[in-house]
């Protein structure tokens, strides 16, 4: 017996890389675990988190913009996983809640927005300049409507900014609106939740917007919230937002500008025109008129009428190594 713990060395006073490899396979090394706020989101499922809600901000931002006809930005601030009870005690109390389903999120989930820039909206809606009249009581049945409006006016493009990762993503319904946060309960207290946070500017006004996705909401799904799946994401994010821009932008008027001849006149004879006067001009009768947009010379054409109102003809387009300007 003596023989036998001669030769087996003792655990005591060696460390791990010291022990025989038999032994040294049987000790497992021991990863700290904290019950009370477990990690279950990685952070790859932020990160992917963060890019969906990039691509809701930017569209929000510009509509809003578009919209309002004011400077509006919102951006993701930050991205992180707590528990709801902390998530409530950390919002201000002046945040109004909007409870929200959305498919294929298996619960439901929250968004939060500070009073004063609801109010902004509201105003501006209104025809204001933008500033908020809601005070800190409870919301009339008339700013409720508006303020539900609004908030359904954002949440339309959440289903479009999780469609790049779940493709079968439904529209938002707004199931109920708050006054506060404690009183939206989407989540037992002690439940782990991302809690999304978006800094919003609306003109001089700044404050911020909560959304809050409980993980039971996002269990089903959560295998999806991959890194291969957060770069596919962010090269759809620019494609989506280049389409977007563009579909507002075609709603937008520009100046159109029709040249039908072009002369040159000293000072002298412009000092001396008089009412009667002819003006000789350079430009030949079966000269094509110029067709400028905004301030750039686009096409060629020839000029006609419809209905007593002056027209042009496009022809061609104008190219700068082909036709002279004049």
């Amino acid at each position: 017996m003596s023989l036998f713990n001669q030769n087996l060395p003792s655990k005591r006073g060696r460390s791990n890389k010291q022990l025989p490899g038999i032994l040294r396979d049987k000790v497992k090394k021991i990863k700290d675990y904290n019950f009370k706020n477990p990690d279950k989101f990685s952070k790859d499922h932020l990160k992917v988190l963060s890019g969906i809600h990039e691509h809701f901000s930017r569209q929000v931002s510009l509509a809003l913009n578009s919209a309002l006809r004011m400077p509006i930005e919102f951006s993701v601030a930050n991205v992180q996983q707590l528990t709801y009870g902390d998530y409530v005690e950390s919002m201000p109390q002046d945040l109004i809640m909007g409870v929200l389903n959305m498919y294929p999120l298996s619960t439901q989930f929250s968004i939060g927005m500070e009073r004063h820039l609801l109010g902004a909206i509201m105003d501006r809606l209104l025809g204001g300049i933008g500033k908020s009249s809601l005070k800190s009581d409870e919301l009339s049945d008339v700013e409720t409507g508006i303020v539900k409006d609004t908030l359904r006016r954002i949440l339309k493009f959440l289903p479009e900014s999780w469609q790049n990762l779940v493709p079968a993503t439904d529209e938002v319904d707004l199931v109920a609106l708050e006054g506060n946060p404690s009183a939206a309960q989407v989540a037992a207290p002690s439940d782990i939740v991302a809690l999304i946070t978006i800094n919003v500017t609306i003109g001089e006004d700044l404050g911020l917007t909560t959304i809050c996705i409980p993980y039971s909401a996002l269990e089903d799904i959560i295998s999806t919230l991959t890194r291969q799946s957060n770069y596919k994401n962010d090269s759809l994010v620019n494609s989506d937002a280049k389409d977007f821009i563009i579909s507002k932008l075609a709603n937008s008027y520009l100046p159109v500008k029709i040249v039908l001849a072009r002369g040159e006149l000293s000072l002298n004879e412009v000092v001396n025109l008089q009412k009667g006067d002819i003006i000789k001009l350079n430009t030949q009768l079966n000269e094509k008129s110029e067709v400028w947009i905004s301030e750039e010379f686009k096409f060629l054409g020839h000029p006609g009428q419809i209905n007593n109102n002056f027209t042009v003809g496009i022809t061609e387009e104008y190219k700068a190594d082909v036709h002279k300007l004049f």
